[in-house]
């Protein structure tokens, strides 16, 4: 059940009566529940009203029996009515059952204007419709009604302090990352050997090569075997080899935590083309998706 039929419906028009004793509630119910194309019509923008009642006769009923069949086709024969626990409404089909919720926020009045928060609940999830309206010829007229969108400032991300799990997911990324940039550009330098077999042959400098000239592209504690940082433990493993030339062979590279659930929640992939991640107890696939950071 889409929010934007239920809101054609609802919205057809909206009094609010402030001055006459009747509540936004009340108004909507009236709406809503109308059996006469003029009950809706009376309360949409006064140019539409005067337009509708300048109309010749037979013109002017085409046009009210279009508004009762575009309520009746926008609610698509739902019917609204007063929700049992008393706060709002409910839209209920033919059956009797209930296909969304709907309440009003608080309203704001300021003078003649007016902005009515409208917060429903539906299968496809919760929605909040703002509807402006303002006074005219002793009634409150439409103006505009749509969906309110928040904008994210990322503040909450901002202000997240993150967990240590967290903390050990990152840094487990990081590492990844230092060790497949140390396997590329150790490829690169030495075509003919590609990937090294193990991590432990990036913690040296390779013979021939002055010491001045270069440090090892990881440090001694990646030839730790088994090779376990901030909580993840990693795996190294050469595929194939290339043939010492523009291939450089095939890795695979994994970074599981040490316990599941207390040291990381997360499962991480890695070869020379992509990352992947399973969010499962589980090893990460190629067909996981990428983490998404």
């Amino acid at each position: 059940m889409k929010s934007g039929w239920l809101l054609a419906g609802l919205l057809s028009g909206i009094p609010v009566y402030a001055w006459q004793g009747t509540t936004p509630e009340a108004a909507l119910e009236e709406i809503a529940t109308a059996t006469k194309a003029e009950v809706i019509a009376r309360h949409l923008p006064e140019p539409v009203q005067k337009s509708i009642d300048s109309l010749p006769k037979l013109q002017k009923e085409q046009i009210m029996n279009e508004l009762m069949e575009m309520k009746t086709t926008q609610l698509r024969g739902c019917t609204v009515r007063p929700a049992q626990n008393g706060e709002g409404w409910e839209i209920v089909d033919r059956a009797g059952k209930s296909k969304a919720q709907v309440k009003m926020a608080n309203a704001f009045i300021s003078g003649v204007d007016a902005l009515l928060p409208l917060e429903i609940e539906s299968s496809d999830g919760p929605h909040t419709f703002i509807v402006t309206m303002h006074l005219e010829d002793h009634e409150w007229r439409i103006d505009n009604f749509g969906p309110w969108e928040k904008n994210d400032l990322g503040l909450e991300k901002m202000l997240h302090e993150p967990t240590e799990m967290e903390k050990n997911e990152t840094a487990a990324q990081e590492t990844m990352s230092e060790i497949a940039n140390a396997l590329r550009q150790n490829a690169r330098r030495h075509p003919r050997n590609g990937f090294p077999h193990t991590l432990a042959e990036l913690t040296q400098i390779p013979e021939g090569e002055a010491e001045s000239l270069r440090q090892p592209w990881l440090d001694k504690s990646f030839a730790a075997d088994p090779l376990i940082k901030n909580g993840y433990r990693f795996r190294y493993l050469l595929t194939s080899t290339g043939d010492g030339q523009s291939d450089f062979g095939d890795y695979e590279l994994t970074a599981v935590p040490v316990e599941f659930g207390k040291t990381g929640a997360k499962n991480y992939l890695a070869d020379k083309y992509s990352v992947h991640v399973s969010k499962e107890n589980r090893p990460a696939t190629e067909q996981d998706p990428a983490p998404d950071d």
